[in-house]
């Protein structure tokens, strides 16, 4: 008999129907600055992650994924109090970003030795932490194609994803670029049911869209609150004529916090934004309470289980 899937938070495994109200793609800790040298790319302030985040659970919020990987600053422990001083299931994703930001290990390792550096967070916990992944990803290109290295990330993603069950969630950004990462999975063999293509919601092709959840895998429209890469009219209405064509179950939102200027301390809009002025613009448009918790609560539950 298979084990009950569960969702595995930086606190332990818990049932799917107790995670609530979720984000999919956020980041708590991050360190992009390392590359880019911009300091308003760099969030480490454990101090602060705990008060914003107060006002995510002050909108609704029960839940979050944090999709910073290794080679973006990811910090298992400060997760894990951060978890347990706000009271939210947090789940740590795990694998590499982009190229950009690549460590060494890329090339030095074969695909299949990346894959279990992958499969051994997610079953085992982050070097010797005990703090298990539970998510693969984000996983990344940099541009409208996967290089080289970006193709053996994906292919190691994609067998870890089938070694665990584990979701495995990208990052496709401002190109139609999920579907060449879904050729790549599905070369792969990875059951579509188990992938989130993110940042759809910076390439408003509904086209694009449909193909995605026409191969099986979910559309997610997380950059919401990011004016500069779409207004937030342009999203809430490509996303509701999704829902209007029936695609519910496939749908999952986000804000990707990575910036300081991301959080209220300095100026943003912060965490709680989705579930309160986003979930306005999506009501405005005829979208009802049933429908936000399918796509906040009842698919985050599906597809974080594993």
């Amino acid at each position: 008999m298979s084990a009950a899937r569960q969702i595995h938070t930086v606190l332990g495994a818990i049932e799917p129907a107790a995670l609530g109200r979720a984000l999919m793609h956020e980041h708590v800790f991050c360190d992009v600055y390392r590359v880019t040298r911009r300091l308003n790319e760099l969030l480490n302030d454990e101090t602060l992650a705990v008060a914003e985040l107060e006002m995510l659970r002050q909108a609704g919020g029960a839940a979050l994924v944090e999709v910073t990987t290794t080679d973006l600053g990811r910090d298992p422990a400060a997760l894990r109090r951060v978890a347990e001083r706000t009271g939210l299931h947090i789940i740590m994703g795990a694998g590499w970003y982009r190229q950009p930001f690549y460590p060494p290990e890329i090339d030095r390792l074969t695909t299949n030795q990346l894959a279990d550096v992958i499969i051994a967070e997610l079953s085992e916990g982050v070097a010797g932490t005990g703090i298990r992944a539970g998510i693969i990803g984000e996983i990344g290109v940099d541009l409208d194609y996967a290089t080289a290295q970006e193709e053996r990330v994906l292919r190691a993603a994609a067998r870890a994803q089938k070694a665990t069950g584990a979701p495995l969630t990208t990052h496709a950004s401002m190109y139609p670029v999920g579907l060449a990462q879904l050729e790549i999975l599905r070369d792969e063999g990875v059951d579509m049911s188990r992938v989130i293509i993110g940042h759809c919601d910076t390439y408003l092709e509904q086209a694009y869209h449909l193909a995605i959840l026409e191969a099986g895998a979910y559309v997610q429209f997380d950059t919401v609150g990011r004016n500069h890469m779409n207004p937030d009219s342009r999203r809430a209405d490509a996303f509701v004529e999704l829902l209007r064509l029936g695609w519910g179950k496939q749908l999952l939102l986000s804000s990707d916090r990575c910036h300081r200027s991301d959080l209220c301390a300095f100026g943003g809009v912060g965490y709680g934004y989705v579930f309160s002025e986003f979930f306005d613009m999506l009501r405005a448009r005829g979208v009802d309470d049933k429908t936000l918790d399918l796509v906040t609560i009842l698919n985050p539950q599906r597809v974080l289980a594993w």
